[in-house]
């Protein structure tokens, strides 16, 4: 960013008018803030002076997270929704991705830093690509008053393309980079579609993986449910209570290697048998509370849920939303 920014911006800030400055450095300066907040600020690394603190922010699904699962590295209970990260060598609160890019993981700490970096990038590259190509069209208009950058059809698409080659070679700093730009930026707004996508859906990168595995069993018959029961002896050593989540298990969810349900010792206290599942659309997910509930325990510390939820729990009991078909 720096050396294109190097290679853009001097050669055309003096045709820019004021309000155009203002929202160029505004628009330069933020990618900066953000990837500073999201290699600096702790992504949420687990502690044992923070364990307790983050033992209570979620509870288990007794899908893809069990209570009682141990750390073998860390040596302490795995939170519901962590991950040990093997290049951090730390456990991650909600773990969502080791990025190579801020050389740090991507959890409860600073995702929503994360997804403000992705905005601002795609917002800085998009900018950048139509600033650009709106400051050569300009230049080439002076040579070629016939020229129009949205009927190529008047040239011909091979003058079309020289003139454009002809515009970039007069700033070859400008052109090249508002170019680089231009093609960078689909890449740049699929990664932050694809990540709100998984905010929609309740989930991280590492679920979305753990849910994907889960979907191959399913495919192969392998994974099955049963209920929990609301009278079952729980450990609340191992299990304690959440009482910030508004939703609590109601099943279990367990892949066994011969298609077979599981066996008598892995038999959790509940209701009925075991029962075969086909389809992830007929898995509870218990993390998705809606999109804006979603973002809200992104962005907000200890985030309060709103009324849509108490609302959807009052009139349909203590479920959470079905898992999105991803």
């Amino acid at each position: 960013m720096a050396g294109g920014e190097y290679l853009y911006l001097p050669s055309i800030w003096h045709r820019l008018i004021p309000f155009t400055k203002f929202t160029v450095a505004v628009t330069v300066f933020l990618p900066y803030l953000f990837l500073y907040l999201s290699c600096a600020v702790d992504p949420g690394y687990i502690t044992p002076e923070n364990h307790a603190y983050h033992m209570s922010l979620y509870p288990y699904d007794h899908a893809l997270f069990h209570p009682g699962a141990e750390c073998s590295t860390c040596g302490f209970l795995k939170p519901p929704r962590s991950k040990h990260c093997s290049v951090c060598k730390r456990c991650i609160a909600r773990a969502d991705h080791h990025c190579i890019f801020i050389n740090s993981c991507v959890g409860y700490g600073n995702h929503h830093w994360f997804i403000l970096l992705l905005i601002s990038t795609a917002v800085l590259c998009t900018y950048g690509g139509l600033l650009g190509s709106s400051l050569l069209s300009s230049s080439i208009k002076e040579h070629f008053t016939n020229w129009s950058p949205w009927h190529p059809s008047r040239q011909g698409w091979g003058m079309y393309v020289v003139i454009w080659g002809w515009g970039i070679q007069t700033n070859v700093g400008l052109g090249a980079t508002a170019l680089l730009a231009g093609l960078t930026a689909p890449l740049v707004w699929g990664l932050l579609i694809y990540t709100l996508y998984l905010v929609y859906c309740g989930t991280t990168t590492n679920e979305n993986f753990k849910w994907s595995i889960y979907k191959d069993d399913m495919d192969d018959g392998y994974a099955f449910r049963r209920s929990l029961s609301s009278k079952r002896k729980r450990d609340l050593t191992k299990e304690p209570i959440c009482s910030r989540w508004p939703v609590e298990a109601e099943t279990a969810l367990a892949a066994t290697d011969d298609g077979n349900p599981p066996p008598a010792s892995m038999q959790l206290a509940g209701d009925g048998d075991w029962e075969r599942v086909w389809n992830l659309r007929d898995v509870e997910n218990l993390y998705d509370l809606g999109f804006w509930d979603n973002l809200g325990d992104v962005f907000v510390t200890d985030y309060a849920f709103g009324s849509q939820v108490e609302d959807a729990l009052s009139t349909k009991g203590n479920r959470p939303r079905r898992l999105k078909n991803k």
